[in-house]
């Protein structure tokens, strides 16, 4: 099976950096500067990519969803356009923190969310420490502790690498992107038992995460839906975009 690494930080991160859009804006959250771009109007549904990725993963999704919906599209810290802060530990709570903010600072009390790889790990987190700004929630590709991911034996070998080519501090950012995905999240599957958020867990067929540990997640949450996309691997959104849009749709539109 075809590796894929979207999850790790071994991708190159300025790659990733979406030109500027003319509606972009900047926030100043946490002491960083996190870009977002708003699209369409009504109920705010919010989209949060993986690891070393940025926004613009969900350009084959914005212009079906924003049809129905005000999508928020924001770049986590230290990708995309957004600024990152040094000698910060990047957590998946600090994450929760930056994106709990960031809905503040936009007056947005309520938002359906739709969130890929590390990103449904920050949407299930969100859910689970703020329960009342989260109305219908999405995954594709989240695990909730490392050992969950299929090739989790990689990134102690890119931590390694990316360490000892680190002579000049060029490899600091990608150090702690694989960090995180090396050392949290930290759930346990009681802790999603709390969510109250009508949930939808989906994962390609040939994900990178285990295929039991995306059945228990979905086991975990009352009322939860669960989808396996056929001939997908991590990238659902990429590899399958029609029948994940239809998806996805189906589901928050009910």
């Amino acid at each position: 099976m075809r590796k894929i690494f979207l999850l790790f930080a071994i991708i190159s991160l300025i790659a990733n950096a979406q030109k500027i859009h003319k509606n972009g804006k900047y926030i100043d959250v946490n002491g960083v500067k996190l870009y977002y771009e708003i699209y369409g109007e009504g109920e705010p549904l919010l989209m949060i990519h993986g690891n070393g990725g940025s926004f613009a993963c969900f350009e084959n999704q914005v212009p079906e969803f924003s049809k129905h919906f005000k999508v928020i599209l924001v770049d986590c810290r230290g990708r995309g356009n957004s600024t990152y802060k040094k000698g910060v530990e990047l957590t998946f709570d600090l994450q929760v923190d930056d994106i709990s903010l960031f809905l503040e600072k936009l007056n947005i009390p309520k938002t359906n969310v739709v969130g890929w790889s590390d990103g449904g790990i920050i949407g299930l987190m969100l859910a689970i420490k703020h329960p009342e700004k989260v109305t219908k929630l999405v995954t594709t590709g989240a695990n909730i502790f490392p050992q969950g991911v299929i090739h989790f034996d990689d990134m102690e070998k890119t931590a390694i690498d990316l360490e000892s080519k680190n002579t000049n501090h060029e490899n600091d950012l990608a150090i702690d992107l694989n960090n995180l995905d090396l050392n949290y999240p930290k759930l346990n599957y009681s802790d999603l038992n709390v969510i109250q958020s009508k949930t939808l867990i989906m994962a390609g067929d040939h994900d990178e995460i285990k295929s039991e540990h995306t059945l228990k997640i979905y086991e975990s949450i009352l009322n939860a839906q669960l989808a396996i996309l056929p001939n997908s691997s991590h990238s659902t959104l990429i590899d399958n975009p029609k029948l994940f849009n239809e998806i996805v749709l189906d589901f928050l539109l009910q």
